[in-house]
């Protein structure tokens, strides 16, 4: 099978990215052709008047139209796989795809077709004023963006991708994360019978590492340093656990500030490559999640579990799908620090849960995140659309 694959890539690194890039690796490792086309939004920082060029592209680009109708033209692919697609390729080119009579499937990493910044999070709280009254002009009225240039932006092209019906008349078959994702899809008016879960999975060989408690002495957290992933939560319980590490690895957002006295015990270890990670993980006893916005599918749950880590994360979104009460972690209140320490204080020295939950986690991702069964759900929606 030919596969066109269609990705504005972000200006840093990301889960995502990720997950575009192993994507395009299990396809080919099993005998599949892959035609990537690429944007990147680091072009914007190379344009005169980039982020004004941006914003129009993000309606219309006529350049990634061009350059997918020349591809589809000469490659002739059997099904075109899209993932983001802001802000230099825009929802536009997925009418034009249609033109060929060709097959649509969207990976949703977030909620951007809903929600104008795609996590359903404004002015420092969870908000789905977006799928009421007004919709996206909510994102301009609260200035979701801290900018009103820039919430005005995101909410025009929300607003133009939802009129002209981009998504909805011309995606075939949405590939959602979990069942709350798919849940707010359907709340926006995609089509029910078009949205399958696939959640996504971890594509590294998964070694039986040992879970010694006397060699793991700290809680982890991995991802970007800013609120929406509720940093000032988990600094605020770590102040309450004083006897209990924890170790951040990140990149601090620019502009940010955390707004806490980072006490002794918490270490922020920045941003550490994939052998760095590795050790990182294998050298904790939990794995802490902390966001209080909605995310799609964090990579960080299938790598953690694959590292022996029960995961401690918000009862929030679709966290739940895939922290399992008392099977491979512990939920704790959303943004309230004072339940969450007491979740990690009662569990950091009960060695037989700790074992319990460590064991089903590793269960969990060889059985529910794997490759092999990626592949397959992926292969099946691909065929029923050929």
């Amino acid at each position: 099978m030919k596969i066109l694959l269609v990705h504005n890539k972000y200006g840093k690194f990301s889960g995502e990215e990720a997950v575009v890039e192993s994507q395009i690796d299990m396809l080919k490792s099993n005998g599949h052709e892959v035609i990537t086309y690429y944007r990147s939004s680091e072009e914007i920082l190379e344009m005169k008047q980039g982020k004004f060029k941006a914003f129009f592209s993000a309606l219309n680009n006529p350049k990634s139209k061009s350059d997918i109708r020349a591809l589809i033209v000469k490659e002739h692919p059997n099904v075109v796989h899209v993932h983001n697609l802001y802000p230099l390729i825009a929802p536009s080119v997925l009418k034009m795809i249609k033109g060929f009579n060709l097959p649509i499937v969207m990976t949703v990493h977030n909620y951007r077709i809903a929600c104008p910044n795609g996590l359903f999070y404004s002015n420092n709280k969870v908000c789905e004023k977006c799928l009421g009254f007004g919709k996206e002009l909510n994102c301009v009225v609260r200035n979701c963006e801290g900018s009103i240039f820039k919430s005005a932006g995101y909410a025009l092209r929300n607003y133009w991708a939802r009129v002209n019906g981009y998504y909805h008349n011309y995606v075939d078959t949405f590939l959602c994360l979990t069942a709350f994702q798919k849940e707010k899809l359907i709340e926006a008016g995609v089509e029910e019978a078009k949205c399958s879960i696939l959640p996504n999975f971890y594509n590294k060989d998964i070694q039986d590492l040992d879970y010694d408690l006397g060699k793991r002495d700290y809680v982890a957290f991995a991802g970007r340093l800013s609120p929406e992933k509720g940093i000032h939560i988990l600094i605020k319980a770590a102040k309450q656990l004083p006897h209990i590490k924890f170790q951040l690895a990140g990149r601090l957002r620019e502009g940010y500030e955390i707004g806490e006295t980072i006490p002794s015990n918490v270490t922020l270890r920045g941003m550490l490559n994939k052998k760095e990670m590795r050790h990182f993980y294998a050298k904790a006893r939990l794995y802490l999640h902390t966001s209080v916005c909605y995310e799609g599918f964090p990579m960080v749950f299938p790598e953690a579990m694959a590292h022996k880590l029960p995961l401690i994360a918000p009862k929030l979104a679709g966290y739940p799908e895939v922290v399992l009460q008392d099977y491979n972690g512990k939920l704790f209140k959303p943004e309230d620090a004072s339940d969450l320490a007491q979740v990690i204080g009662n569990l950091w020295e009960n060695e037989s849960e700790l074992k319990a939950l460590s064991k089903n986690s590793f269960k969990y991702v060889n059985s529910k995140f794997n490759l092999k069964y990626y592949y397959s759900k992926l292969f099946e929606a691909y065929n029923k659309l050929i």
